[in-house]
C-alpha cells in the first residue's frame, strides 16, 4: 500500500462521506473514490489496500461513522 492512497482516501472521505440513507450510498462512494484515485495515478489495488481490503466495507462505516456523530451532535445540541 502506497501512503499516498492512504492519504488521498483519507482526504476524500472527509470532503465526500456525509451522511446518507440510501442503500447503494456505499458503493457508489466506493466507486467514485475509485474513479477520482485513478485520475490521480494512484490504482484501485492500493486504494483497496488502503481501505483494509473492500472499499465498500470501508465506505459503509464511514458512513455509519458520519450518521453516528451527526446524531450524537443533534442530541448534544437538543435537535431532532
Amino acid at each position: 500500500m502506497s501512503d499516498h492512497a492512504f492519504d488521498f482516501l483519507q482526504s476524500w472521505v472527509v470532503e465526500n462521506v456525509k451522511a446518507m440513507i440510501y442503500e447503494d450510498s456505499a458503493e457508489h462512494l466506493a466507486h467514485d473514490c475509485a474513479w477520482e484515485a485513478e485520475t490521480r495515478g494512484i490504482t484501485k489495488a492500493d486504494l483497496i489496500e488502503a481501505a483494509g481490503g473492500d472499499l465498500n466495507v470501508y465506505m459503509r462505516a464511514e458512513l455509519n461513522r458520519v450518521f453516528n456523530r451527526d446524531v450524537e451532535d443533534r442530541v448534544a445540541q437538543d435537535v431532532y
